[in-house]
């Protein structure tokens, strides 16, 4: 990875386990997970923030919905970005529910951001 992602610990909006799809072999595998206001990054182990699996930088998200049609799989959503698509499935309703809220809300805060640095 090019880019060393730095995750403090009061930066973390949100982080839990959940099970993603695999960006190469599209096998589903646990990952802990953690929300900054800037990235969403996946770990191998819990509290390990150093060296993600995978990130997804939030200015680069459009949209975060759920996906259980598209992937068969229950609690599941997807986070889009221009380059692909991120499927994630929580451990319940309700943990997919605040993870699409918090992700959501992070973006929408993001634009905000950078609307008012133009204005």
């Amino acid at each position: 990875m090019a880019e060393q992602i730095v995750i403090h610990k009061d930066d973390i909006v949100m982080e839990g386990f959940m099970v993603k799809q695999s960006k190469h072999l599209k096998e589903w595998r646990q990952r802990w997970f953690v929300l900054t206001s800037q990235y969403l990054c996946s770990f191998k182990a819990e509290g390990d923030y150093t060296n993600p699996t995978e990130y997804v930088r939030l200015a680069e998200c459009s949209t975060v919905r759920s996906a259980e049609d598209s992937t068969g799989k229950e609690n599941s959503f997807c986070v889009q970005t221009a380059q692909r698509s991120f499927c994630l499935i929580a451990r319940n309703v309700a943990e997919k529910e605040q993870w699409i809220s918090r992700i959501g809300r992070q973006m929408v805060r993001r634009a905000v951001l950078i609307d008012e640095e133009y204005e």
